[in-house]
């Protein structure tokens, strides 16, 4: 798929120099959390503070406005009250500058008169070629660019994942978890009240750029409902896109309203069009970072069925359950498989899909059997359950026998004893992702132990480990519905 966009967007989410608009030294002010998160990290531009009371910001020499700085500017950012916004954009308009994101907020979600001073704003910018993002935003981040402009630093690791948020707080939330996650960030943009950039033409821009795998979207409300959804059936086509859109119910589609001043809109309507462009939809923001993470390092199944493998009865009877309820299908083991495994399993083991491994613990027969089951020609996509996660119960054991008087075991016993188990599991995961390399179908192993969505990485490429079944298998009926979309529709 071939796209158009307008290239202003590259001068906004790569610029190679940018001006903060309302720069100051006062903590907590937002022209100085803007200003310490763009300089908090590698960004390699030029960046120039904006304000007519300094000289000197943050060890930058300050200018008194856009006008007079003696360099060529690709981006500004304004973190100045609103009423200042449309000298402000005069000034860009006379600097040169074609791209700003406006922090500011003060505009429609005010009422009337925030209403009147955003069409004015939106007026300057088109009559002089200004593309603006905002207003009302927290910003937008671009990770291969080193560049920041959020209130707070998150510094994630650059990579696959793009993300459109018309909430700043819930946008900043999933930040915070794709960096600590290590999910990897291409692309983010706090859509804020879309005066000019509409949440489709980021999708659009998002679509055509090579280093965006996946895209994580949160809506609360959008205008042009044929606009995005005919882009939206363009991207998806292409690579995942995975969307939440709040105000489900009545008080949520009211507060939504009050938000950002969008247009909520019919809930049923939004899941008929989601539906029908390929968009991946998911009901909450956890939810949503772990099934778009999922599309940006996982492979898309082909089918709806699949195959797991327990440690534990229980888990794989949970785990079936839920594969039920999420339109999964697990088919009946064949008797080539049912075979090899008779040759590695103890005698009792249960002969069906779950396969239970009745409490093993050599990761190379795990890998044996998960090796099987991706090879298995019925299933497209695999469970590996209990896995990982055993070195934390060895740590917590030796921890209740230091409390009680350290001699069971040396120091030297017990760290052998640890590091065996962590090697153990070093080789597990590397082993699944080279299964997951070669038979292209995803891997999605489960922990004995909480903590969430974590990506392990091995020298064949990123592991997806979680806590809960039920996490699991959502990941994979979400993904498994888009692998269909693509059968009956066609990649781009």
């Amino acid at each position: 798929m071939k796209q158009h966009y307008d290239v202003r967007l590259d001068k906004m989410f790569f610029p190679r120099s940018v001006a903060v608009v309302g720069a100051s030294e006062v903590p907590a002010k937002w022209g100085n959390l803007i200003l310490t998160s763009i300089l908090g990290w590698s960004f390699p531009g030029t960046v120039f503070p904006v304000n007519p009371k300094k000289d000197m910001i943050l060890g930058l020499p300050a200018y008194p406005s856009l006008r007079d700085i003696p360099a060529e500017v690709d981006l500004a950012v304004f973190a100045v009250p609103a009423q200042l916004i449309p000298e402000g954009l005069r000034d860009c308009a006379a600097k040169g500058i074609k791209a700003a994101v406006i922090i500011s907020s003060g505009f429609r979600e005010i009422g009337a008169e925030g209403a009147k001073l955003e069409e004015e704003i939106a007026a300057v910018a088109r009559e002089h070629g200004i593309l603006f993002m905002g207003p009302n935003t927290m910003g937008i981040v671009s990770a291969h660019a080193f560049f920041e402009a959020i209130p707070t630093p998150t510094g994630p690791e650059p990579g696959g994942l793009a993300v459109i948020s018309q909430s700043g707080n819930i946008g900043l939330q999933i930040l915070k978890w794709i960096s600590h996650r290590n999910i990897g960030l291409s692309i983010y943009a706090g859509t804020g009240n879309e005066t000019m950039l509409k949440a489709h033409e980021i999708l659009k821009y998002l679509g055509a750029r090579d280093e965006v795998k996946a895209i994580a979207m949160y809506i609360e409300g959008i205008d042009d409902g044929r606009a995005f959804s005919t882009v939206a059936a363009e991207v998806t086509r292409k690579k995942p896109v995975v969307a939440i859109k709040s105000g489900r119910s009545q008080a949520g589609s009211k507060a939504a309203q009050s938000h950002t001043g969008s247009m909520a809109g019919s809930f049923a309507v939004y899941s008929a069009m989601f539906s029908q462009s390929g968009i991946i939809q998911v009901s909450t923001p956890t939810r949503l970072l772990l099934v778009s993470a999922a599309a940006t390092h996982l492979p898309a199944p082909r089918s709806n069925r699949v195959a797991i493998m327990t440690i534990g009865g229980g888990w794989g009877i949970v785990a079936a359950d839920e594969c039920e309820d999420a339109g999964l299908v697990l088919p009946p083991l064949p008797d080539g498989i049912v075979e090899e495994l008779d040759a590695i399993l103890p005698a009792y083991w249960n002969r069906r899909n779950p396969v239970d491994v009745v409490g093993e613990g050599d990761p190379n027969l795990y890998l044996t059997v998960i090796e099987a089951l991706a090879r298995w020609e019925e299933v497209d996509s695999v469970i590996a359950l209990g896995v990982v996660g055993r070195s934390r119960y060895v740590e917590d054991f030796i921890a209740a026998q230091e409390k009680l008087d350290g001699k069971l075991y040396t120091r030297e016993l017990k760290l052998s004893i640890l590091k065996a188990q962590i090697q153990a599991e070093e080789l597990t995961l590397s082993g699944i992702a080279r299964i997951q390399k070669e038979s292209g179908k995803p891997i999605v192993a489960v922990a004995l132990t909480a903590g969430g969505l974590s990506l392990a990485d091995t020298s064949h490429g990123k592991v997806f480990v979680l806590s809960t079944p039920e996490d699991a298998v959502s990941i994979l009926g979400h993904l498994a519905w888009y692998g269909r979309y693509l059968k009956e529709n066609g990649p781009a």
